[in-house]
């Protein structure tokens, strides 16, 4: 999913929710929905996190005594590699459970972070690419195959665009 239409889906549900469901006031609603819609996209810098990691596990490979000398780095780098796949660990369950732990225990904002995770992962198991919900358990795939990222790009740009003009219109009924 692009992430405008991350954004825009997002930023519109939870509207929905905190106004509507929550009763909260509508600036605070509006701008908790503008934070969610920020948050949102994080999941997705796991492709360019795993991306920096591979190149530098390449660079590293190269030399057998650079790997020796620099092992710490390296067994930093094959764990970013393992946790950072592209819909591996940011695409499942438990950043969602962290977060709402660490709103329960630390500070309230990390409760944002724990929806924002949510709705993208909701969003992304709607795509033919599905997530892993239980990843690093499991490899188990759900996939609600609606949207396809690749044949669907100019699809998911105006589904976005129809989104925020809903999102703007509910906000000033």
């Amino acid at each position: 999913m692009i992430i405008r239409l991350h954004q825009a889906l997002s930023s519109f549900i939870t509207y929905i929710i905190f106004f509507y469901i929550f009763n909260f006031d509508k600036v605070s609603s509006i701008v908790i929905s503008i934070i969610v819609g920020l948050i949102c996209v994080i999941p997705d810098y796991d492709y360019k996190i795993y991306n920096w990691a591979n190149k530098q596990y390449e660079n590293i490979n190269k030399s057998k005594i650079l790997k020796y000398l620099l092992f710490p780095y390296y067994l930093f780098i094959l764990f970013l590699l393992k946790l950072f796949k592209h819909r591996g660990f940011t695409h499942s369950i438990f950043p969602i459970i962290i977060f709402f732990l660490l709103g329960l225990f630390i500070m309230k904002i990390f409760y944002l972070f724990s929806l924002a995770f949510l709705l993208h992962i909701i969003e992304d198991s709607l795509t033919v690419s599905g997530i892993t919900p239980l990843y690093p358990l499991s490899n188990y795939k759900f996939v609600i195959p609606i949207l396809n990222n690749r044949k669907n790009r100019k699809l998911q740009e105006y589904l976005s665009y129809i989104i925020y003009i809903m999102f703007f219109v509910i906000i000033l009924l």
